[in-house]
């Protein structure tokens, strides 16, 4: 079982090299450092690793906007052309860490063939919560500074468009194909064959990539969209009648989501183990150390008693 694990960070370089330090030690690790951060702290602590593999091609990150999709594109690139190849491909945050000791991590995927743990629900059945993918977003990727008059235009120019009545379809046809819009998480294992599917629909269908271009968080919209479209992928995937929340269709990593994602510690340990998923999201160094020490016990104890069996 060989994993490929996907990485996007942009700052606590020390919480990547401990993420990194907790995954099977088989693994191969690509990672897209924010082209806004300072490469140095990373490459000092993870230089030496030959298990990971920084990526050439960096975005400025824009939350919300196409760019988030286009780091994701690139680290399957870099993964799909390596020398190697895999069983699965793991989207992570630097922020996460794993819940599951390495060898449950390994067993889990080796039973787990054959199943993609893409999941989302369609939009239409999002209820209030539509109204963010029917509007256009224009200017969404430029990194223009939150509070800047720039910035201010933008919100202004978002809701101008929805006073005039234009409105983003979440069914929508590109070139004689029919999409019905889905919304996910950014976090997913996927074998090779569905993310080469997905890259190649981004390298190659402009205009189902240029509607994402004006779409709200397309990062959690298209690896799904893509995907359940297609009946072959869709059947493989898990795909949710109704949304039921960012927590329910982030099938691997548990998160604390009201109304943002909470930094996790200590008080939440108990949370997170009963949840019976594989990673935790969102742990910062100096505010998470306690928990990492206590997941790292609770791994270090199923190692041990998984030895003696």
């Amino acid at each position: 079982m060989k994993l490929a694990f996907l990485i996007s960070a942009h700052t606590d370089a020390p919480q990547l090299k401990r993420l990194i330090g907790a995954l099977p030690d088989n693994s191969v690790f690509f990672v897209h450092i924010d082209r806004k951060s300072d490469m140095t702290p990373f490459s000092a602590l993870l230089a030496a690793d030959k298990r990971v593999r920084f990526i050439k091609h960096r975005v400025s990150v824009v939350w919300g906007s196409i760019n988030e999709v286009e780091y994701q594109m690139e680290l399957v690139r870099a993964a799909l052309l390596s020398d190697l190849s895999f069983d699965y491909l793991i989207t992570l945050s630097g922020m996460d860490y794993p819940v599951w000791e390495k060898g449950q991590m390994l067993e889990f995927f080796e039973r787990q063939q054959g199943h993609e743990f893409l999941c989302g629900a369609p939009i239409t059945m999002h209820g209030k919560g539509s109204k963010l993918y029917r509007e256009y977003r224009l200017f969404a990727s430029l990194p223009w500074k939150y509070g800047s008059v720039k910035s201010k235009f933008r919100v202004f120019l978002r809701k101008t468009l929805w006073m005039l009545g234009f409105r983003k379809p979440l069914t929508f046809s590109v070139c004689e194909s029919e999409y019905n819009l889905y919304k996910g998480a950014a976090w997913w294992a996927i074998s090779p064959e569905l993310a080469a599917y997905i890259l190649g629909e981004w390298d190659k269908n402009d205009k189902l990539v240029s509607y994402f271009k004006t779409s709200f968080c397309p990062a959690e919209t298209f690896a799904q969209t893509v995907a359940f479209n297609n009946k072959q992928w869709r059947n493989r995937c898990i795909v949710n009648p109704t949304w039921e929340g960012l927590e329910v269709n982030t099938p691997l990593t548990f998160i604390h989501y009201h109304p943002v994602m909470k930094i996790l510690t200590e008080d939440d340990y108990d949370d997170i183990v009963s949840s019976g998923k594989m990673f935790a999201r969102k742990i910062i160094t100096g505010k998470s150390d306690k928990l990492v020490t206590m997941l790292l016990n609770q791994c270090n104890k199923r190692q041990i008693h998984a030895n003696e069996q």
